[in-house]
């Protein structure tokens, strides 16, 4: 149907050039220069002039469909080449997750020259020798990429933890406060931030960006959580004051608005204790008494009164203490302990007869029992409240401890789950052997 249609309109245009060609016989001057002039009959003229206006016409189309075409072309070999690029990427990334960091790497780099120009190769890539344990070739890349890409996000953060692993905190937060600049709304960074801040002892630039990130949260549980980490960076920043004096402020302050944050109190009474004020500083502890029964707050106390030769308020601040606070056993065991040291044994011996179970069973309190009756001269009574304290084998195979996190445990294991290592447990003779040896 085409065919016969283009040979119709062929023959009509036959059938028109002729006719025009039969109209207009006579000649015609065509001047092509000043100088030069032809003088075709007037159809051919007319007919060259159609056929010249159409063959520039024609070539403008071609010239179009050229442009069309060399474009479609180069697009589609841009799409066959990031489809390249993505299948690479996506191998690369099956090998990271199989361990294969080499394999992965030569597929990154495959078809490139240096380090790529794509955040999302040079970020796995960096992983790769995050993964193996080479953090200087890592922070080496990142900063390459870092270079070449500009100041990625992703890629900092990278750059952060690769300097972190590599002891170079302050390299850390600068690489987080680069990224931060250009995700301030993220709270990763900020968390990140704040704990590189903390890590390197930078209080009070962590105490400012905890201000921060508690503006962006809107749980109850999560403001809990961040409102304890507040209390903690605002005990630490008011240690880098000059002034004794406005640091005891700083934690007293602390210590009014939040009374069971145990450290403010206790370290608020040594400032004021160190600056001499003594009187303030018993204040300070009895009043955090009221609120918790610490071991910590009653050896200040009972040190500040032995030192001042008053070792009765000691014995009238435990007694009181235990009448306020009756289910605080460990205040019991601290009392007994405190009228052995001052010589008030048939008190002590009250007090550890009425230890409720099983505090009255526990090793602690059989070694009090072992001290008043060696202090009332029963070596008899005393050597088997000790035995019955320490054990027959003297507690130094029955306890062992971890040498790298100092947890406790009752028996020996293979595995510290306190610090998730091997072979770390030690008996209470090894320790002591240890101590004496340094």
């Amino acid at each position: 149907m085409t065919r016969w249609l283009g040979a119709v309109i062929a023959a009509l245009f036959l059938i028109g050039a002729g006719y025009v060609v039969f109209l207009n016989p006579d000649p015609v001057v065509v001047h092509v220069t000043p100088r030069r002039s032809y003088t075709p009959p007037l159809a051919a003229a007319l007919l060259t002039a159609f056929a010249a206006g159409g063959c520039l016409v024609g070539l403008a189309a071609v010239v179009r469909a050229g442009r069309r075409g060399w474009h479609s072309w180069r697009a589609r070999r841009r799409t066959r080449h990031e489809a390249r690029r993505a299948a690479l990427t996506d191998r690369a990334r099956a090998l990271v997750w199989a361990g294969d960091y080499s394999r992965a790497r030569a597929e990154l780099l495959r078809d490139e020259r240096g380090v790529p120009d794509d955040a999302g190769r040079i970020a796995l890539l960096a992983e790769t020798h995050l993964q193996e344990g080479d953090p200087a070739a890592a922070r080496s890349l990142l900063d390459q990429g870092l270079a070449r890409v500009g100041l990625d996000p992703r890629l900092l953060d990278l750059l952060a933890e690769a300097a972190e692993r590599s002891g170079d905190l302050r390299a850390a937060g600068e690489a987080l406060e680069r990224a931060r600049l250009g995700q301030p709304q993220s709270p990763r960074l900020a968390r990140r931030l704040r704990d590189l801040y903390t890590a390197d002892g930078r209080w009070n630039d962590a105490l400012r960006l905890q201000g921060e990130i508690m503006l962006g949260i809107r749980g109850a549980a999560a403001l809990a959580g961040e409102e304890g980490t507040l209390r903690g960076l605002r005990y630490q920043a008011a240690f880098a004051e000059t002034d004794g004096r406005r640091v005891a402020r700083l934690l007293l302050r602390l210590a009014r608005e939040e009374p069971s944050f145990l450290p403010a109190w206790v370290s608020a009474g040594d400032h004021l204790a160190h600056a001499g004020r003594r009187v303030s500083a018993r204040r300070v502890w009895e009043r955090a008494l009221r609120h918790q029964p610490a071991a910590v707050l009653l050896e200040r106390l009972e040190r500040l009164h032995a030192s001042r030769g008053r070792p009765e308020r000691t014995t009238r601040l435990y007694r009181r203490t235990v009448r306020r606070h009756p289910e605080a056993q460990a205040v019991l065991l601290l009392f007994a302990r405190h009228l052995i040291v001052t010589g008030a044994l048939d008190q002590a011996s009250e007090a550890l007869a009425g230890l409720p179970e099983p505090l009255a069973s526990h090793a602690v309190t059989h070694a009090l029992w072992g001290e008043l009756h060696r202090r009332r001269g029963n070596d008899k009574l005393a050597a088997e409240s000790f035995a019955r304290a320490f054990g027959s084998d003297g507690g130094f195979l029955a306890s062992f401890r971890c040498t790298s996190c100092q947890r406790p445990a009752d028996t020996w294991d293979g595995y510290c789950p306190g610090c998730r290592r091997w072979g770390t447990l030690s008996a209470a003779a090894e320790w002591a052997a240890n101590g004496a040896a340094r």
